[in-house]
Order: C-alpha cells, then sequence, then structure tokens
C-alpha cells in the first residue's frame, strides 16, 4: 500500500494551471517592492523597571495560591469578570 501526501499531484495543476495561463497571454504581472525602511525601538528606562516589576518570584507565589485554593475548593470563578475583560480586550484589539 501507497502513502501519497498529493505533492507530485498539486506540483501538475500548478504547472499545468502556469503553462495555460501563459499560453493564453495571462501570465502573471510581477511589480517590484518597495523596501521599507527599518524603524529603531528604544524602550525607557521606565518602561524596563515596569516590565520587571513583576518577577518570577511573585508569579510563582500567585500561582501557588491560586493552586492551593483551588485544591481547597474555595477558588472561584466570576463569569461577569470574565465576561468584562473579554469586552475590554476584543475593544482594545480594534484600537
Amino acid at each position: 500500500m501507497k502513502i501519497e501526501n498529493g505533492y507530485n499531484q498539486y506540483m501538475n495543476a500548478v504547472r499545468q494551471n502556469k503553462d495555460h495561463a501563459q499560453s493564453r497571454g495571462l501570465s502573471p504581472k510581477i511589480e517590484p517592492t518597495e523596501k521599507e525602511e527599518s524603524v529603531q525601538v528604544t524602550i525607557s528606562d521606565a518602561a524596563k523597571k515596569l516590565s520587571q516589576a513583576k518577577t518570577t518570584e511573585t508569579r510563582q507565589a500567585d500561582i501557588e495560591v491560586i493552586k492551593k485554593s483551588v485544591l481547597d475548593g474555595t477558588y472561584s470563578v466570576s463569569p461577569e469578570k470574565i465576561a468584562k475583560n473579554m469586552i475590554t480586550a476584543m475593544n482594545a484589539q480594534r484600537k
């Protein structure tokens, strides 16, 4: 039993379409792309300090608190809070 991924069939179809387009004078127009200027980004010291504000140690402590409350059965999920944060995130993505 031979298992094929269809790659050869795909390549043959691409070649046939290309040959057909060329024979009818429908070859695709290739336009040169413009070279974009590079952008340089600088991060302020305040932003660097803010990113380091919550270190892995404090994150690990937060994780342990959540784990403990889940195991104790005291962890509660607020659908309203989740929905509010989802809407806030979606609105932020639109901007």
